[in-house]
C-alpha cells in the first residue's frame, strides 16, 4: 500500500510519519519544497509516485496571520487542496483532505454535525472550507476530515506548549479565554485515524475526526496545568472579548464524531483521556 503525504514536516506530518512506519504502510514524504499552489508542481510529485492513497497535512494553520494574508492562505488551504485532489484522481489515487472545526459559525450550542451548515467567521476558516469544496469537486474518491484543536508536543506550535511556556517563564498569572469552545485533539490521535481509514476503508464523504467530548480553553488549560505540576490558580478565566485577535474564532463547536465512530475503524478518545497519554508520552 503506497501512501504520498503533503506537509509532512508540520506537527500532524511528524505523527503521520510515525504512524505510517508503526503501521508498515510504505510512504512517501513530498519535499518541502514542493508547494502545493503551484498546480504543475503538485501534478509532477503525484504522478511520478502514482500512489494508491495522497493525503494532504499541508496548511497554514496560523489564524491571525491568515486575516492578514488572504492571498497565501487561499493559495495553500483553498487551491492547494483543489490541485492535490486533481492530481490524486488523475492517477486514480483515494484522497484524505484535512479540514478544521472552523468551517463553522460557532454560533449554536448543539454539536455540529457534517452536514451542518458551514458559515466561517476568518479568512482561515474561508481558506479551509474552499479546500473541502474543491477537493469534493475535484476527485470523488475523497475523504474530509475535519478535526479541532490540534496538539503535539512539538514547542511553541499550540495551544498546550504556549501555555506551558508562559508558566515556565514567569511565576504570574496566565489569562485564558472560558468562552471559546472546542474538541483538544492530539495529532497522534488523527494520525492514527486516518491509517485505520487507509487500511479500512468506510465509504467516502465527510467525518469528524476529533476528541469525542469538548472543552473550553480554560478547562483544557486547567487541566494542563495540574498535569505539569503548576498551581491551576494562575490559570485566571477571562471573556473572549476582553482580548481581541485580528481574526474572529467561532466561540462553540462541539464536533460530533459519532459518524466517525460508528464506522468501526478506530475508536476516539475523550478530550482528559486524550491529555493523559499525550502528556505521559
Amino acid at each position: 500500500m503506497s501512501v504520498l503525504i503533503f506537509g509532512a514536516s508540520g506537527q500532524l506530518g511528524e505523527a503521520l510519519l510515525a504512524s505510517a512506519e508503526e503501521c508498515q504502510v510504505q510512504y512517501v514524504d513530498v519535499p518541502r519544497k514542493v508547494e502545493v499552489g503551484d498546480e504543475a508542481s503538485v501534478m509532477e510529485v503525484v504522478k511520478q509516485h502514482s500512489p494508491l492513497w495522497v493525503i494532504n497535512a499541508a496548511a497554514m494553520t496560523n489564524v491571525d496571520k491568515a486575516h492578514t494574508d488572504v492571498e497565501t492562505a487561499m493559495s495553500v488551504n483553498g487551491l492547494g487542496a483543489g490541485n492535490i485532489a486533481s492530481a490524486s484522481a488523475s492517477v486514480g489515487a483515494r484522497f484524505i483532505q484535512i479540514s478544521t472545526e472552523a468551517v463553522f459559525d460557532g454560533k449554536t450550542k448543539s454539536k455540529y454535525v457534517e452536514n451542518d451548515a458551514c458559515s466561517p467567521v476568518s479568512v482561515y476558516g474561508v481558506s479551509k472550507l474552499a479546500g473541502e469544496q474543491l477537493s469534493r469537486i475535484l476527485c470523488e474518491r475523497s475523504y474530509i476530515l475535519r478535526t479541532s484543536w490540534l496538539y503535539s508536543g512539538r514547542r511553541g506550535m499550540n495551544f498546550p506548549t504556549r501555555l506551558l511556556s508562559q508558566l515556565d517563564s514567569s511565576s504570574r498569572e496566565v489569562p485564558v479565554v472560558t468562552d471559546v469552545i472546542g474538541n483538544p485533539t492530539p495529532t497522534g490521535v488523527l494520525a492514527r485515524a486516518i491509517f485505520a481509514l487507509v487500511q479500512n476503508p468506510p465509504e467516502y464523504g465527510t467525518y469528524h475526526v476529533c476528541s469525542r467530548d469538548s472543552a473550553s480553553k480554560f478547562e483544557w488549560a486547567t487541566e494542563i496545568a495540574a498535569t505539569a505540576g503548576y498551581d491551576v490558580g494562575r490559570i485566571v478565566g477571562v471573556k473572549s472579548d476582553d482580548y481581541p485577535t485580528p481574526a474572529k474564532r467561532p466561540r462553540n463547536v462541539d464536533l460530533d464524531a459519532s459518524k466517525f465512530i460508528a464506522t468501526g475503524v478506530l475508536s476516539l478518545p475523550g478530550w482528559r483521556e486524550a491529555w493523559a497519554s499525550t502528556s505521559d508520552a
